[in-house]
């Protein structure tokens, strides 16, 4: 299946189908970082937040649920999917699962980052998937 990303700027000449859509599912805003990126585990948030997790939280995603958290420890990032309880895609795929993928695509175009799928073992509630790890290959990241 094909991924497609935007890039680019937004267009100010919106049709008023997008506009009142946008305004329903609240496009043009993201999460606070706090609510999306933790520090060891899901209990403590992370105070600052790098360019490669900024990149993250304006990636696109569907109904702009914004589906991935993730949890740093040292210079990995657990990405893990936040599944919303009782949202259901008809086509057939995870669809937040994709919406992760945009996510983790649009870090490591930031940060020189290794991919692995190895469990943390992080506590998580009935709602939040483990699904992969990015270890920096640098120590600091920068646009």
């Amino acid at each position: 299946m094909m991924i497609v990303s935007p890039l680019g700027y937004p267009s100010d000449d919106h049709s008023k189908v997008d506009k009142n859509l946008r305004e329903m599912v609240k496009g043009n805003e993201r999460f606070p970082y706090r609510e999306l990126f933790f520090e060891e585990d899901f209990n403590t948030p992370l105070e600052s937040v790098e360019d490669c997790l900024e990149a993250v939280r304006w990636a696109p995603s569907a109904a702009n649920r914004q589906p991935w958290r993730v949890v740093k420890s040292g210079k990995d990032y657990h990405f893990y999917v936040r599944h919303t309880e009782g949202y259901r895609s008809d086509v057939g795929w995870q669809v937040q699962k994709i919406d992760l993928g945009i996510a983790i695509s649009h870090f490591m175009n930031i940060a020189e980052a290794q991919f692995t799928i190895d469990d943390p073992g992080i506590e998580t509630d009935e709602f939040t998937e483990y699904i992969a790890t990015l270890s920096l290959n640098k120590t600091e990241v920068t646009l």
